[in-house]
């Protein structure tokens, strides 16, 4: 039981207060800890979504974009999940308004491995292509 004490936080030792075996303290951090999981989970379920339902707007800039698609890679790997750059690579590409970026996105799939190529990379392709067309 001191093993156990000594491994959690303090302020868990208080909420689970006097018990009488190892087995008890252990299952009351497993139902603390049970709950952190689920929270968890269900983040990510929300970012999951939250990326699935992204898309760029038309008077979304380039950076403004692939920042929030950078930032909820980021909450997500924060919460374990790792997401594929290649995933958010095609994520990006396939998101963005196809009227006025078709012709790049249509030249970065021909010329670029996606699954190789990383996010920076293709976010900088793009707003290179755009200052130029900008000119």
């Amino acid at each position: 039981m001191g093993l156990l004490y000594q491994a959690i936080p303090e302020s868990l030792i208080m909420q689970i207060g006097d018990v009488d075996s190892a087995k008890v303290l252990w299952d009351a951090i497993k139902t603390r800890y049970i709950g952190e999981d689920r929270v968890k989970e269900s983040r990510l379920q929300t970012l999951n979504t939250e990326l699935d339902q992204m898309k760029m707007m038309e008077s979304e800039t380039i950076d403004t974009y692939a920042g929030n698609l950078s930032g909820i890679a980021s909450k997500s790997t924060t919460l374990g999940e790792v997401i594929d750059k290649s995933k958010l690579v095609k994520k990006f590409l396939n998101t963005l308004p196809r009227l006025k970026f078709i012709h790049i996105i249509a030249s970065l799939e021909q010329l670029l491995d996606l699954k190789f190529v990383g996010f920076e990379d293709v976010v900088g392709r793009l707003k290179a292509y755009k200052e130029r067309i900008r000119k």
